[in-house]
C-alpha cells in the first residue's frame, strides 16, 4: 500500500499525511499530478487496489473492509 499525493508541493502533503495519521504509509510524490492522470484518479479521498493481473478497482472515501482483506490475503 503507498499513498500518492495529488499533485501538490512536498510540504503540503506532508502537512495531510500528518494531519490524517498517514505516515505509517509510504508516499510516491506527485507533485506535478502525473501518476494521478495516468491511474485515472481526480479527487481525495480515493482508494485504488492495483491487483498482481492488472486490474483495478477504485472508490473514494476508505476502502471496504472485505477489499482491504482481500488485497492482504496472500494468493
Amino acid at each position: 500500500m503507498v499513498g500518492v499525493p495529488g499533485g501538490d508541493s512536498q510540504d503540503s502533503y506532508r502537512k495531510f499525511v500528518a494531519k490524517h495519521q498517514l505516515g505509517e504509509i509510504p508516499q510516491v510524490a506527485n507533485e506535478d499530478g502525473e501518476l494521478w492522470r495516468q491511474l485515472g484518479n481526480s479527487s481525495q479521498p480515493r482508494w485504488m487496489l492495483v491487483r498482481a493481473d492488472g486490474s483495478i478497482e477504485r472508490g473514494g472515501g476508505t476502502p471496504p473492509p472485505d477489499i482491504v482483506q482481500d488485497a492482504l490475503t496472500p494468493a
